[in-house]
């Protein structure tokens, strides 16, 4: 399925939404691109705030990719991001929780010159 973004608020509930649907916690996810939970909090709060390399790194992750699209009938050009389908042999799904806790507000901090 293919979802057209303009803003970067509109990655938000996509990229948590992908996460998701792979059965992945903010954890495993930073796992796989190496990065620690909040990190990954913080990329899904305020994706804006991220390189377009390490939005298709994470895209990659989720197995997602970013398609341009030329509008050319309207004049107006896209990003879509286009769902890649599910691997054959999908990973166990985590365990439910049973509680919830509560999260503490984000604070924002930008990534050292030269990394995420």
């Amino acid at each position: 399925m293919d979802y057209a973004i303009r803003l970067t608020d509109q990655l938000k509930p996509h990229l948590r939404a992908l996460r998701k649907q792979r059965g992945l916690t903010q954890a495993q996810l930073g796992q796989r691109l190496g990065l620690g939970q909040a990190r990954i909090a913080e990329i899904e709060a305020k994706p804006g705030l991220i390189s377009v390399d390490q939005l298709v790194q994470m895209l990659s992750a989720l197995g997602a990719t970013l398609v341009l699209r030329d509008l050319a009938d309207s004049g107006t050009s896209s990003a879509v991001l286009a769902q890649e389908p599910p691997p054959k042999t999908s990973p166990k799904p985590p365990a439910k929780r049973t509680a919830t806790r509560a999260q503490a507000p984000l604070r924002v901090i930008p990534p050292k010159k030269g990394s995420w």
